[in-house]
């Protein structure tokens, strides 16, 4: 398979790490102090054309589809050295904005020119403090009531939760037992009964909130139903670009490790010479690049198999997103060693990298899940408990 950049998405790819580059300088006081400025992050990227890569022209969209949303994400993660930068791009068309297509006419014109075109950010309000990986056992209800649905629930880690006023919420539709009362409203963050609370403080992916939002009695229009009760399997082809994000994460941030033990190893001396060239240095970087080139093939094939080249198919990218968590963060460590007694400090950049990754592990699928799932694929006869 041939994963030859064509000159449109060399152009992307180009954009996209200049735009990294440019806010560089400025990752580390995001990490510090917590707080990101994230409406000029937002602009910036506006500016720069990534906004609705993989969206329909239709809605505004650049017509693009998974591999050109992969290329772009992980040139920002590498350059940039931050989460935060390829989050316009995940609110503009990633899993959020995807879900919109599988939805009726009426949702998508309600809100998916305004999202493509980043006046308005689509979160993904997903998990739950009782289910985390334990999609089918939501709780969070919505209730017919007329042309409206009653929701209650509360919902744990919304990325964007401080900066975005729409959420593609999961839901349990009509008490409806298992996967298949599974749906997807949209909720807006100014809805009365709607509230946002500031969420866990983690040790990376620092700079805007992952908080809480609770639901209490929130009417939601019929309109806004996503999609509904009996299409499970349907709605979680859209947030199968979730996990695609999650591997431009990981190529992005493995590379930017080793750039920084590459720089490091080169410039620092020990016995007289650079420490690059001593066989257990220069050996670890060849291993760390190995697996990136391995991650790569993954993760490039998940998105050059996508159906209709925008929805990314579960069996692959379920194993790029596993080999990404796995890999990630040894490569990270082995970086930080390789920076000596120097990595661990705040001097150097590859700390918040570390800490970035570490955070990152169970996103988008928590890797002993995902092993479940690549197993059920591996033994389809047999019936694995998942509990």
């Amino acid at each position: 398979m041939d994963f030859t950049l064509t000159p449109a998405q060399q152009d992307l790819q180009q954009r996209a790490e200049a735009v990294g580059r440019s806010l560089a300088e400025e990752v580390r006081q995001w990490d510090e102090s917590d707080d990101a400025p994230y409406a000029e992050i937002f602009q910036r990227l506006g500016a720069a054309g990534l906004f609705g890569v993989c969206m329909p022209t239709e809605f505004g969209g650049q017509g693009g589809g998974a591999m050109e949303y992969l290329i772009v994400v992980e040139a920002l993660f590498r350059y940039s050295q931050s989460w935060l930068p390829p989050e316009p791009v995940f609110c503009t068309s990633g899993p959020g904005p995807s879900m919109f297509l599988l939805g009726d006419d009426a949702v998508k014109d309600k809100y998916l020119h305004d999202i493509v075109a980043g006046k308005r950010g689509c979160n993904i309000a997903l998990t739950e403090p009782d289910a985390g990986s334990a999609l089918t056992h939501l709780s969070t209800t919505a209730v017919r009531d007329g042309d409206s649905y009653i929701l209650n629930g509360y919902k744990s880690f919304v990325t964007g939760s401080n900066v975005n006023d729409l959420n593609a919420t999961f839901v349990r539709f009509d008490d409806i037992p298992g996967a298949k009362g599974i749906g997807a409203v949209v909720v807006e963050t100014s809805m009365p009964g709607v509230e946002i609370r500031r969420g866990p403080v983690y040790i990376g992916d620092r700079g805007i909130h992952h908080g809480d939002m609770v639901l209490t009695d929130v009417r939601v229009p019929a309109e806004n139903v996503i999609v509904g009760p009996g299409q499970f399997a349907r709605l979680m082809t859209a947030f199968n670009l979730e996990r695609l994000h999650n591997c431009g994460f990981w190529l992005g941030f493995s590379q930017a490790a080793y750039d920084e033990a590459s720089a490091y190893t080169q410039r620092r001396e020990a016995f007289g010479k650079p420490i690059i060239d001593f066989q257990s240095v220069y050996h670890s970087m060849a291993d760390m690049w190995v697996q990136i080139e391995a991650l790569r093939l993954l993760a490039y094939r998940a998105a050059a198999t996508a159906i209709d080249g925008r929805f990314p198919r579960l069996a692959e990218v379920t194993q790029a997103k596993l080999f990404g968590a796995t890999i990630g963060p040894q490569i990270s460590l082995k970086a930080m060693e390789l920076h000596g007694g120097y990595g661990p400090t705040t001097d150097f950049a590859i700390q918040r990298i570390h800490r970035d990754c570490v955070t990152n592990v169970v996103a988008g699928g928590a890797p002993a899940v995902l092993r479940n799932g690549v197993a059920a694929g591996l033994f389809p006869h047999r019936k694995f408990s998942q509990a």
